[in-house]
C-alpha cells in the first residue's frame, strides 16, 4: 500500500513533509539524529557514573510509592501550582513543552516509520485537530516564556538569578518556537492550502509574509494522479532550507546537550521525584549505632558528610535535580530575615563540590566549610524549603549531615550550642537544671509517676511525656499543669516518668551531635520499654516527632499523639465539655514540627472552634505555608546576631491579623513569642497554649 502524496491545493487536509527541501534531507536527519542520540546517551552515562560514585543504599518504598510520587509531583505538578503567577507560568511551560514534544514525535513517527508501511496518521480531521492543538499549545508556551522573562528581568525577585546560564533554557526554547512558527508561516504563505486557518498562529504570520512577496509565485505544484511534485524557485529553496536547518540544528543541539545544561532538570527532576525517600519528612536517618561502633573491631563511622561521596547515590541525584527556581530560598525564615543561609545555594554548593571531587580536585576547605559555617548554623530546620521545592529535594537532611561533620569531626559548634549539649550530658536537659527536679511542676496535682503506678499495681493507659520545656521552663510548666488537669478531668488513666524522663535527643541531633542524641534516645527507649508503654501523649512537637519517627530505629515503637490531637479526640468523645465563654479573637501559629513535619493542622484549630466565644483569624503565612518561630534546629539555644530576629518577624505576622492573642501548641513557639512580645513591647498580645485556653472554658 502506498500513501497518497499531499496535494496542498486539494480538498483533503494533509501534511506536506520536507516541503521545499532536497530528497537527501531525510537521510541527513537520520544520520544527525544518530549522533545526537549517542551524545545524549553518553551524557546520561556520565551523570549516572557520577551518582554511583556515592555510597550504596536504597530510598526504600515500593514501586507504587515511587510511581505515586512521580505522578503527584512531576506529572501533575502538585507543588508547582502552589503559587499563582509562577504556577500558571509553569503550567503553560510544562503543558506546552509536552504538547510540542508529542507533536514532534508524531511527525517523526509519521514520516520516518509509518510512511514506509503505508500509514498516514496526519490526514483529514485528525490532522486539522493536530495543527490547531500544536499552534494553540505553542502560543501558550510562548506566553509562559514571556512570563519567565518578565519575572527574571523585570520583576526580579531577589531569590531568582538572571545570568546567562539562567536564561539559556527559556532563551533556546523561545528560539525553537519562533523558528517553528516562522517555518510554518512561510510554508502556508507559499502553498496556501484550504485548511491553513486551522494553523491560526502560522496563518496570521503568513499574511505578513505574503505582504512582502513571499507567496504562491515562488513555487510550482504539479499533480499527476497520486504523484504531487512541489518545486520551489532557487531563492525559496535557499531561504527555507537555511531556516529549516537552523531550526533542526537548534533542536539537535538542545537535545544532545540536555544532560549538561540547566535543561537537565527536565530529566533529573522527574528522576528525583521517582526516587523520593519513603522516610517521613520529619525523620533523620540513623547514620551509625553508638553501641556498634564502640566495639573494638568496629569500622570507624562516617561522621556526617565529610565528602559528597559519603552521600547515597540517590541523594546525589537530588543535587542534579535542582531547577534553580529559588522557591526554597524565598520561604526560608533565615534568608528572609537577613541571615546568610540560602537553601538553594546549599544544594548548588554541594553540586559543585560533587563535580570537583569527581575530578579529583580539592575543595577550598572541608566540605561543610565549602558550603559555609554561618549558613549551616543559621538553619531552623523548619522544612519550609522542602515543602516548597517543586522537585522534592530534601535540604534539611543535607544541612544536618554537614552539621554532624562540623560537630563530630571538625569540632566547630557555636558556643551557646556547646553549653546546651553540656547541660544535656550532665542533667539530661538543655536548661541544665537538676534532673531530679523534672517533676516539680506536678507537685500538688496528684499526678503519678510510672514508677509509683507500677509499685501500686495501678493501670496506666497513657504516658504523658512532659518534655524538657514543660518540665523546666517556668512559662511552659503552666501548660503542663493545664494538660494534666484536662487529662484528669477527662478520666484518662495517665502517668509521667518524672526524673526518669530524659531529653529526647532532638536538639543535640539537629545540632549534629549524633553521639549525645543516641545516648539520650537509648536511655529513654530502655525506660519506656521497661514500663511496656504503648501510648504516649506529649505537648511538645519536637518530642512528638522524635519519638514517633526516630525512636523506632532504636527499638522504641509506640503510639505517639500530640496533645492537640488527643484533646480534640476527648472533645469529640464528649469526655471534655467546654461551657464557659472565652471571648477572644485568636490567631493560631502552626509549629513547624507539628504542621509541616507531621501534617497536624486541623486538630488544634478544631479544639479552638469548640470553645464558646473563641473567634479565630489566620495569619497570611499559615498551615503548610506557616512561618517558623525561630527555635527549631537547636536555634533555641543560639543567639541571632545577624539581621532581624525570626521570632520578631513572626510576631509581626500575628500583630497584623488584629488578633488579641496568639494560640500555640508548642512550648518552643510559646517561649519565642513571649521573648518577642517582651522585646518589642507588645505584651498586650496574649500568648497561650491551646490547652490553657480550653481549660478556661471548662
Amino acid at each position: 500500500m502506498v500513501v497518497p502524496a499531499c496535494d496542498p491545493g486539494g480538498t483533503e487536509p494533509c501534511r506536506v513533509n520536507f516541503a521545499f527541501l532536497p530528497e537527501w534531507t531525510q537521510l541527513a536527519v537520520w544520520a544527525v539524529n544518530a549522533v545526537v542520540v549517542a551524545v545524549f546517551a553518553y551524557g546520561l552515562w556520565t551523570r549516572y557514573r557520577l551518582w554511583k560514585e556515592g555510597a550504596p543504599g536504597s530510598p526504600g518504598g515500593s514501586f507504587v510509592h515511587h510511581l505515586r510520587m512521580l505522578l503527584a509531583v512531576s506529572v501533575l505538578q502538585g507543588k508547582v501550582v502552589r503559587r499563582r503567577f509562577a504556577g500558571a507560568m509553569h503550567v503553560l511551560l510544562y503543558t506546552g513543552f509536552i504538547a510540542l514534544g508529542i507533536g514532534t514525535t508524531l511527525v517523526a513517527l509519521n514520516t520516518d516509520i509509518l510512511a514506509h508501511v503505508g500509514i498516514d496518521i496526519l490526514r483529514d480531521e485528525p490532522y486539522l485537530i493536530f495543527e490547531f492543538a500544536l499552534d494553540f499549545m505553542g502560543l501558550a508556551f510562548v506566553v509562559g516564556l514571556g512570563m519567565v522573562f518578565y519575572r527574571r528581568l523585570v520583576e526580579r525577585p531577589t531569590y531568582l538569578r538572571a545570568g546567562r546560564r539562567d536564561l539559556y533554557l527559556p532563551g533556546i526554547l523561545l528560539l525553537l518556537l519562533i523558528q517553528g512558527f516562522v517555518l510554518e508561516a512561510v510554508r502556508l504563505a507559499v502553498l496556501q492550502p484550504r485548511w491553513q486557518e486551522w494553523s491560526f498562529v502560522g496563518y496570521a504570520l503568513s499574511l505578513a509574509f505574503r505582504a512582502v512577496g513571499v507567496d504562491e509565485r515562488l513555487v510550482s505544484v504539479d499533480v499527476a494522479g497520486s504523484l504531487v511534485t512541489i518545486t520551489p524557485n532557487a531563492g525559496l529553496a535557499v531561504l527555507y532550507g537555511a531556516l529549516w536547518w537552523f531550526h533542526a540544528g537548534t533542536t539537535f543541539y538542545f537535545a544532545a546537550s540536555l544532560p549538561w545544561t540547566k535543561a537537565s532538570h527536565l530529566l533529573f527532576s522527574p528522576a528525583n521525584t521517582y526516587l523520593e525517600r519513603a522516610l517521613p519528612y520529619g525523620k533523620l536517618d540513623k547514620p551509625f549505632d553508638v553501641d556498634v561502633i564502640a566495639q573494638p573491631d568496629a569500622a570507624p563511622p562516617v561522621l556526617g558528610i565529610p565528602t559528597t561521596k559519603a552521600l547515597a547515590w540517590f541523594d546525589r541525584v537530588q543535587l542534579d535535580a535542582c531547577t534553580i527556581c529559588g522557591r526554597c530560598t524565598s520561604v526560608c525564615p533565615a534568608w528572609t530575615t537577613g541571615k546568610p543561609l540560602d537553601p538553594m545555594h546549599v544544594i548548588l554548593d554541594l553540586r559543585d563540590a560533587m563535580a570537583l571531587e569527581s575530578k579529583g580536585r580539592a575543595l577550598d576547605g572541608p566540605l561543610p566549610e565549602h558550603v559555609g559555617y554561618e549558613e549551616l548554623w543559621a538553619c531552623t530546620t523548619c522544612m519550609a524549603c522542602m515543602q516548597e521545592c517543586p522537585v522534592s529535594i530534601r535540604h534539611v537532611p543535607f544541612i544536618v549531615g554537614l552539621r554532624r561533620t562540623f560537630a563530630m569531626e571538625l569540632g566547630r559548634i557555636p558556643e551557646e550550642a556547646q553549653g546546651m549539649m553540656r547541660n544535656i550530658e550532665t542533667n539530661f536537659n538543655p536548661w541544665g537544671i537538676g534532673w531530679d527536679q523534672r517533676a516539680r511542676w506536678a507537685e500538688g496535682l496528684g499526678v503519678r509517676t510510672m514508677a509509683e503506678a507500677a509499685a501500686a499495681g495501678e493501670p496506666v493507659d497513657v504516658l504523658f511525656w512532659v518534655g524538657c520545656a514543660g518540665s523546666f521552663d517556668d512559662r511552659n510548666r503552666k501548660v503542663s499543669q493545664s494538660v494534666a488537669r484536662l487529662l484528669q478531668r477527662a478520666g484518662v488513666r495517665f502517668a509521667i516518668l518524672g526524673p526518669e524522663e530524659k531529653c529526647t535527643g532532638d536538639p543535640a541531633r539537629r545540632a549534629g551531635n549524633e553521639y549525645l542524641a543516641q545516648m539520650m534516645i537509648k536511655a529513654n527507649v530502655e525506660t519506656l520499654n521497661r514500663y511496656a508503654v504503648k501510648t504516649i501523649v506529649t505537648a511538645c512537637p519536637h518530642c512528638f516527632n522524635a519519638i514517633r519517627h526516630e525512636y523506632p530505629d532504636f527499638g522504641g515503637t509506640y503510639e505517639v499523639v500530640h496533645h492537640s490531637v488527643f484533646l480534640d479526640r476527648l472533645l469529640k468523645e464528649g469526655r471534655l465539655a467546654p461551657v464557659k465563654e472565652v471571648a477572644e479573637l485568636l490567631t493560631f501559629h502552626d509549629a513547624c514540627y507539628l504542621g509541616r513535619y507531621n501534617k497536624v493542622y486541623e486538630e488544634p484549630r478544631d479544639v479552638l472552634r469548640r470553645i464558646p466565644g473563641v473567634r479565630t483569624v489566620e495569619m497570611a503565612a499559615c498551615r503548610d505555608k506557616g512561618f517558623c518561630c525561630g527555635a527549631g534546629g537547636a536555634r533555641m539555644w543560639m543567639e541571632e546576631r545577624v539581621g532581624e530576629k525570626v521570632n520578631h518577624r513572626r510576631l509581626a505576622h500575628a500583630v497584623a491579623t488584629g488578633a488579641k492573642a496568639v494560640a500555640t501548641a508548642c512550648p518552643y513557639c510559646l517561649i519565642m513569642f513571649d521573648d518577642a512580645a517582651k522585646t518589642k513591647d507588645r505584651e498586650d498580645l496574649g500568648r497561650q497554649d491551646i490547652a490553657e485556653i480550653l481549660e478556661r472554658s471548662l
